[in-house]
């Protein structure tokens, strides 16, 4: 080839190349699963280098707001027991806590879940979330920590068969014959109802039965179920003191046995054709394993089993993978209303917000998602009145452009409008997205060493859970040290 139609033939591909760039927007084009991108004009003549927030200073600074207080006993009120704050340090130290915002009514009624916990004997908390917070992450780090501050054992409400092979607060195992059906995700065709309990899921060893037809005594069913103590977890995770299965809806009678300690601690038919039932005993002091084992012409619909004590704090851990926290107005409101009387929550932890990231596309989007999570809380309320809400809004998330990791268009605006309506529900609202660094901030945790979140670049790893749940119990604290020194 000549010089001259190499020289052409270059400038030719230059002029296409340069047409096709300038062609293709900067988010490029989408075809399927892929999305097509072509380098700027921008970005071929200056250096694009990515800033990625420093959070070094968030990690220096955290601390462990119950070593600065003190538990005395003042005599002069007959030997009550108080909290004295170490003043100069504490007002020093707090002010790196990223605070929880609310209004006055939000306060008012953080203010009365505070006074719970100050008074009452036992007070249930329920920690709502998605994939965030599966396997007890970020959860069992506030549990313990409340748990050690008021009292209280166990893991709470648990579902009759775990979704996924978690084994931090507790090992659970099945027989092989348990279905589990949710409410969220891929439901379940086949499920003419919508009583899903307060999990957001069911679980069967039998069949489901439908209600149109007759119900034939063909087979006997036999399952059995185990919770045991982690030995990895948190030492007041590890005992229980009581058990409660949450369960209904069965055809026939079943047989159930409860075993802890080798022994049977209790022998018991659950009632056929009731709508909701619980069946409770107590457990011999230090139990950390119970079995139960089931056998009838037909199982229960179970929605959930607890292990816990009879005072101090219970928390709940509720990790439902994919879901956008919209499952409450989908459940039937009178099954629910029964299951959270017996349980008396006084505090809802809402953490969500995470799966809707990646599919809003413009403001509208953001928009519906507002109105539908409003919804909850208002679900929620009429369901709980007495209780509290505190809703938590989705960490940073990066997503790949190119060969850069950044945060998701539309992940502050999400974040704005989760604020905008906890608010306006008189919520609490603790911002997780500004606490860890706001714009850009998960590459560096990812990058941390030792790494603090996962190379997916959406959820923590152990530590980083650790870090998170730390700075929100500080956060919790706080207010509830501002509420203490309020009353005095």
């Amino acid at each position: 080839m000549k010089p001259v139609q190499t020289l052409i033939y270059t400038l030719s591909v230059i002029t296409l190349l340069a047409g096709v760039m300038w062609l293709i927007p900067d988010d490029g084009i989408e075809v399927g699963d892929f999305t097509f991108h072509m380098p700027t004009f921008a970005e071929m003549l200056v250096a694009d280098d990515v800033e990625y927030t420093d959070v070094s200073a968030i990690i220096a600074q955290q601390f462990e707001i119950d070593s600065l207080v003190d538990i005395e006993l003042d005599t002069v009120a007959g030997d009550t027991v108080v909290e004295v704050v170490h003043r100069a340090s504490y007002d020093s130290l707090v002010q790196t806590v990223h605070r929880i915002e609310m209004n006055q009514l939000g306060r008012e009624n953080l203010y009365r879940f505070f006074e719970h916990l100050k008074n009452d004997t036992l007070v249930r908390i329920m920690h709502y979330g998605d994939s965030q917070i599966e396997g007890d992450r970020i959860t069992a780090f506030v549990r313990n920590k409340l748990q050690v501050k008021f009292g209280g054992t166990g893991v709470g409400l648990r579902p009759a068969l775990q979704p996924y092979d978690y084994v931090f607060s507790a090992y659970q195992q099945n027989s092989a014959n348990w279905k589990r059906y949710p409410i969220y995700g891929r439901v379940d065709s086949t499920v003419e109802h919508s009583r899903y309990g307060v999990m957001g899921a069911f679980s069967r060893y039998a069949p489901l039965a439908t209600d149109t037809l007759p119900f034939v005594d063909s087979v006997l069913f036999e399952a059995e179920m185990n919770v045991s103590k982690s030995a990895i977890s948190y030492k007041r995770t590890r005992e229980y003191e009581q058990m409660r299965l949450f369960y209904g809806h069965a055809k026939r009678p079943v047989a159930v046995q409860v075993l802890a300690k080798g022994d049977t601690v209790l022998a018991d038919t659950l009632a056929p054709d009731i709508d909701y039932a619980v069946l409770e005993c107590s457990l011999p002091d230090s139990t950390s394993s119970v079995t139960l084992r089931f056998s009838g012409y037909d199982g229960p619909d179970v929605y959930g089993i607890e292990l816990a004590s009879t005072k101090g704090i219970i928390v709940d851990n509720i990790a439902l993978r994919g879901s956008s926290g919209t499952i409450f107005t989908k459940a039937d409101f009178q099954h629910s209303l029964k299951m959270y009387k017996d349980l008396n929550p006084k505090f809802f932890i809402l953490q969500f917000g995470g799966n809707v990231i990646p599919y809003i596309k413009d403001q509208k989007a953001i928009d519906r998602y507002g109105r539908w999570f409003s919804s909850q809380i208002k679900r929620i309320n009429a369901l709980c009145p007495d209780a509290a809400i505190l809703v938590i809004g989705p960490s940073d998330m990066s997503t790949k452009k190119k060969d850069k990791y950044l945060t998701y268009k539309h992940l502050p605006r999400v974040v704005d409008k989760l604020k905008e309506v906890s608010l306006a529900n008189n919520c609490a609202y603790w911002d997780m997205y500004q606490a860890m660094g706001g714009h850009n901030s998960m590459p560096s945790w990812v990058n941390a060493q030792p790494e603090l979140a996962r190379p997916d670049y959406v959820h923590f790893s152990p530590r980083g859970a650790r870090l998170v749940a730390n700075m929100f119990y500080n956060a919790l604290i706080l207010e509830y040290n501002n509420y203490l020194e309020e009353e005095i």
